[in-house]
């Protein structure tokens, strides 16, 4: 996997990909807290998002950083997940994985159009059902650095 900051550094990270968990996230349920607590459930550290189709009764989607971060809201219910990629990192006793979630979605508003950026915790709740694969990221003891 490989992890971009804002510098020129590239970081580059050994490992393997380990079990695949599919699951079905209930109506009300926040998706980046849910996908947490099912790597939780499953002592998985980090995964990878792999696929997941289904519907938000709101979505909330961050962009830019800092003074320049702004947050669109696309109104639903019944909010269209177009394409859902990133990082969950569950919280797993006993590992060191500091890591935070990082999620971005393409969401499809009830008007047709198409909205894109960082998935916001805690905004974005499941409107009926969201299917869901993920893929358990397992990263070797040794990690590689390097820069551009």
């Amino acid at each position: 996997m490989t992890a971009l900051s804002n510098s020129s550094e590239v970081k580059l990270e050994a490992g393997r990909y380990g079990r695949t968990v599919i699951a079905r996230l209930k109506p009300n349920e926040d998706i980046v807290e849910s996908l947490e607590r099912l790597c939780a459930q499953y002592g998985i550290g980090r995964a990878v998002v792999r696929s997941a189709v289904g519907s938000l009764i709101d979505g909330h989607l961050a962009s830019g950083a800092g003074a320049a971060l702004a947050t669109q809201i696309v109104k639903g219910p019944g909010v269209e997940i177009v394409g859902l990629f990133g990082e969950v990192a569950g919280i797993v006793s006993g590992r060191d994985d500091t890591g935070t979630t990082e999620l971005t979605a393409i969401l499809s508003g009830t008007d047709s159009q198409v909205f894109a950026g960082r998935v916001v915790r805690g905004m974005n709740l499941s409107f009926i059902t969201i299917e869901v694969t993920l893929q358990e990221w397992i990263a070797d003891a040794a990690a590689l650095t390097g820069s551009a």
